[in-house]
């Protein structure tokens, strides 16, 4: 292993679950987003004060969390290029998608999941925001879900992001479930 002290941009994390965070209309690929707590259930993502949706994110009290499947990554590729200050993006790229129903924020009909999450808590770290939701709404495709309530690996194929426009996603086949202890 070798080492370094010229930081820069740092892609080792990667790859990471992406998202399409919806505030108002407009929608932003988020691949910087953690869960934070299950009781009360807290989710958060950080955006860089440059992007538009971050000043939509400090307007609203709310915000939806997309999860997406992998056939979907061209067009996450294509509205992480654009800017909604620039263009509406669901009607450009003819984003199918319903109003959330407890925030102002869009539910994308092709997700498997999505969150509406009321505002809850925003910290500045470094040169990013983390907003934490309060998850008060799930929104999830029932076929996707086994008898012990987990994404059945067979049925979907998460996306992640590697980094520069970069997307993949695994191999159901490789699922092991190893006994703790």
């Amino acid at each position: 292993m070798v080492k370094t002290t010229d930081i820069g941009r740092f892609y080792y994390y990667f790859p990471q679950a992406v998202t399409v965070v919806g505030v108002d209309r407009n929608v932003m690929p988020v691949a910087w987003h953690t869960p934070i707590s299950a009781q009360p259930p807290l989710f958060g993502i950080l955006v860089s004060p440059k992007r538009y949706t971050y000043s939509l994110l400090k307007q609203e009290d709310g915000f939806t969390v997309n999860f997406m499947d992998f056939n979907e990554a061209s067009l996450i590729a294509k509205i992480g290029g654009t800017s909604g200050r620039d263009i509406d993006k669901l009607k450009k790229f003819k984003i199918a998608y319903k109003p959330g129903e407890e925030v102002n924020g869009v539910i994308i009909t092709s997700s498997y999941a999505a969150y509406e999450c009321e505002k809850h808590a925003e910290h500045v770290i470094g040169d990013h925001s983390l907003f934490v939701g309060k998850i008060i709404v799930i929104h999830y495709r029932k076929e996707i879900i086994t008898l012990d309530g987990l994404i059945d690996e067979k049925k979907l194929l998460p996306m992640l992001y590697f980094g520069k426009d970069r997307y993949i996603t695994v191999n159901p086949q490789t699922t092991v479930v190893h006994k703790r202890g």
